[in-house]
């Protein structure tokens, strides 16, 4: 994950300082800023605005070490949508409370800020309205379950449904593993979710009076591209390599590759625009997939593997099904993997 850290004073930099270390070995991609600059802080320029909206761009969380005021304003501009925006933290300069105020299910703030009250021996202040009424939170369940949301502004009659205690309707086109909630119901209702398969054209279906679709992210993608590949080119490739195979980027729940592409700032951009974890295989682990592969002479000599994009998209796939073999232009080589869902409880 990247972060994005800003403090304001001295006292403020002190705690941004031991943040940064927290993080980074925690394997997070850090930056952060102070207006006391030094050691791994970088010098903070008056343009505040600027810097937020660099942060908006470039990361998945920005923790403000100062006044929440000070955050909402440096924010406001830059707000689009829950599906979209990072997640936003504040955390007052004695470290004693840690305080999500943007994205708190789907960007992860309410997690990181326990994380990062339970380093800092704080308190994370929860405000969201189903975490303090214990009720069931349709946005961290859609991401613990790698479920893409269609029509994400459905999320808010859903939860407040479950706030009034009124049942919800339950579809779904995969099996079901555990029992049924007892708050889930298969009878008709006013509110519901439907689980969908993308394949099967039904997300046009209305089960129910007011429904939240929402579809498995089942595709893996293995990559692997020349080093230094410019970001555009690899975006490019990548996205067209969906599209002929009718994959919807949200789909895709992961970016796999060598363990030696880590540091492949193309394949770190895409994987932060579009949300995807990136994983990391070496070349043993890669050589070690079972099925049948291209095999390149030239990338063996490269890697120590003949082939890494088709290996790396089963291996992410949990050895899935290739439903794509490996597909090259302009130095990028991409495969695609889907694995098997079911729906958890």
């Amino acid at each position: 994950m990247r972060i994005t850290l800003i403090s304001f004073t001295q006292k403020s930099s002190l705690l941004c300082k031991r943040l940064v270390d927290y993080l980074k070995e925690e394997g997070h991609s850090i930056v952060a800023y102070s207006k006391y600059g030094g050691g791994e802080l970088l010098q903070m320029e008056d343009n505040l605005s600027a810097l937020t909206g660099k942060a908006f761009e470039d990361s998945n969380s920005i923790i403000f070490i100062g006044a929440a005021g000070i955050a909402v304003r440096a924010i406001a501009p830059f707000l689009k949508n829950k599906a979209s925006d990072p997640a936003v933290i504040v955390i007052n300069e004695t470290g004693e409370y840690v305080i999500p105020i943007l994205s708190g299910h789907l960007g992860g703030a309410n997690s990181l800020a326990h994380k990062l009250a339970s380093f800092l021996g704080g308190r994370a202040i929860i405000t969201t309205a189903t975490d303090i009424n214990g009720v069931f939170s349709v946005d961290v369940w859609t991401k613990e379950n790698g479920l893409h949301i269609l029509n994400i502004e459905n999320i808010k009659h859903i939860s407040a449904a479950l706030l009034k205690g009124q049942k919800i309707g339950f579809r779904c086109d995969f099996p079901v593993e555990g029992e049924l909630p007892e708050f889930f119901t298969k009878d008709t209702t006013d509110y519901g979710i439907y689980i969908y398969d993308h394949k099967k054209q039904n997300a046009d279906k209305q089960p129910f009076k007011n429904t939240l679709f929402l579809c498995p992210k089942l595709f893996a993608v293995g990559v692997g591209c020349r080093k230094g590949i410019p970001e555009e080119i690899l975006e490019e490739v990548f996205l067209e390599t969906l599209a002929a195979e009718n994959i919807p980027k949200n789909l895709v729940y992961c970016v796999a590759t060598i363990d030696i592409k880590k540091e492949e700032e193309a394949i770190i951009r895409l994987c932060d625009k579009f949300r995807y974890c990136l994983k990391l295989y070496t070349n043993k682990e890669l050589m070690e997939a079972k099925g049948s592969f291209s095999s390149s002479g030239f990338v063996r000599a490269v890697t120590g593997v003949d082939n890494v994009c088709e290996r790396a998209a089963i291996l992410a796939s949990n050895h899935g099904k290739l439903i794509m073999g490996k597909r090259a232009r302009d130095g990028v080589t991409v495969a695609i993997a889907e694995r098997a869902w079911r729906c958890s409880f």
